[in-house]
């Protein structure tokens, strides 16, 4: 099976890798970090960074929020549990794709949250 790869401009990598793979009807999004430099130590900032560039590599994969099937949130704190829940319902609403969660450490310090996404084409 073929598969294609997305990348865009606009949005930065820290490596050699893709910001999404199409693989049949599936899409593969590489973890999505939300941080710039207006978003350093606030959480929802970095959420709502994060799940726009997720919206932005899954429109230019012909797909949406709409089509997502698994969600990994990476989170730094245990504290920002809660308010990741809110940001999440206030996205998925009644469309909730199955979700693990984990507390980590990051490469980057000043990460709060990462987003790591599976979709389908429509």
């Amino acid at each position: 099976m073929a598969i294609q790869r997305i990348n865009l401009e606009k949005l930065p990598r820290a490596g050699n890798y893709s910001h999404g793979i199409i693989s049949g009807n599936t899409i593969y999004l590489s973890g999505q970090l939300g941080i710039n430099q207006d978003t350093k130590g606030n959480f929802r900032k970095q959420f709502e960074v994060a799940i726009g560039n997720v919206e932005k590599i899954l429109e230019a994969s012909g797909s949406s929020l709409d089509h997502v099937i698994r969600v990994v949130v990476y989170l730094a704190n245990a504290s920002n549990f809660q308010e990741m829940n809110q940001l999440f319902d206030s996205y998925f609403n009644n469309r909730a794709p199955v979700r693990t969660t984990i507390i980590c450490g990051f490469v980057n310090p000043d990460a709060l949250v990462e987003l790591e996404i599976t979709a389908s084409k429509p």
